[in-house]
């Protein structure tokens, strides 16, 4: 490293199942593009503070944001583009030449491009997604842009669950879109698609955001979360037999959209 090298980070809490910080150095290194990216560990409380001392870092050009600051970092931007304005949630950040953070989000583009990449199929589907904030918002409106059947959202705060199908709705008003509290007893058997965009199953110790046993036998069961690869759902699902979409997939499809926003090819 060298003190012409730009610095990009990965924020987050926790931080261990973090992939992006690998991923990005060994991309600047086969590119030959004199970068690094590291992994910065920071509760909610203190958000604010540290990107306040981000912006007064000259070589530090950016970063990716995870869980849990995904939304509450879009109320810090200086300007957001048009996915991050209209899902208020942000999963990538610049700064430009007066140190003004710009945010977007690729997390809706990247796990749609990850699944189609995977030879499964969304048009005409019925979706359930587990989740609505963070990266559950902008996947969800990236699935109504892909002229599915219906989706089905499950989240813990009713509240939220609404707000986000009234984003869904502006996208498509024809989609049957509905909401429902989240409920262990809840029936997945005819859906065709079902995600966990939760942060469930970043522990050994988490329970599972739903029985795999109650969805069909043909679902595709997808899950958002990159570390472990297979989480706990993900392998329950594959002893039922269940068709299983892993998180990796969704960070992977991001990295060209991602490089161009940062202008680094």
């Amino acid at each position: 490293m060298l003190g012409s090298t730009k610095i990009y980070g990965c924020l987050a809490d926790p931080i261990d199942h973090v992939k992006a910080p690998t991923i990005f150095t060994s991309i600047f290194k086969a590119k030959n593009i004199d970068a690094v990216m590291v992994p910065i560990h920071i509760n909610k409380d203190n958000l604010r503070n540290v990107i306040t001392s981000l912006k007064k870092i000259k070589n530090f050009k950016g970063m990716t944001v995870t869980i849990p600051h995904k939304t509450s970092i879009a109320n810090l931007c200086d300007h957001l583009e048009q996915d991050a304005e209209f899902t208020q949630s942000v999963n990538w950040i610049k700064f430009d030449k007066d140190r003004k953070m710009i945010g977007n989000n690729f997390d809706g583009q990247g796990f749609i491009a990850g699944f189609l990449g995977q030879n499964f199929i969304i048009k005409n589907k019925n979706v359930c997604i587990f989740g609505a904030g963070g990266a559950a918002v902008s996947i969800a409106c990236s699935l109504a842009k892909q002229k599915i059947k219906s989706l089905q959202i499950i989240n813990r705060n009713f509240d939220k669950a609404n707000e986000l199908i009234k984003k869904i709705k502006v996208i498509d008003k024809n989609l049957f879109v509905q909401a429902n509290e989240y409920n262990n007893n809840y029936l997945l058997n005819h859906y065709d698609i079902i995600i966990n965009a939760t942060s469930l199953g970043l522990h050994k110790d988490d329970k599972l955001p739903f029985d795999v046993s109650k969805t069909s036998s043909n679902s595709v069961i997808a899950d958002i979360i990159m570390q472990p690869l297979e989480t706990e759902l993900l392998k329950i699902a594959k002893n039922l037999g269940r068709p299983v979409h892993y998180g990796k997939y969704m960070i992977e499809s991001q990295i060209d959209l991602a490089g161009n926003f940062l202008d680094l090819w």
